[in-house]
């Protein structure tokens, strides 16, 4: 079960940075507009942070995204 998680994690992680990138938003300008730090956003890109609910959840609506769009 630990796998899944993990996996979801990194998918996840792969699409808050093409949602960004897709966005032409650096990750500082990204990171100010869900009110996080630039550093957060890195990390969370590469995989080193795991992202909260609520933050998924902010930057779907933010980005107009559904929230399982990002386990895809």
């Amino acid at each position: 079960m630990q796998e899944k998680a993990t996996d979801y994690y990194k998918i996840i992680a792969k699409n808050v940075k093409t949602i960004r990138q897709n966005a032409k938003l650096s990750q500082e300008k990204f990171a100010e507009s869900v009110n996080c730090s630039r550093e957060y956003i890195s990390r969370l890109e590469n995989n080193h942070e795991k992202i909260s609910l609520a933050l998924l959840l902010l930057i779907s609506q933010i980005y107009g995204k559904k929230p399982e769009e990002f386990f895809k």
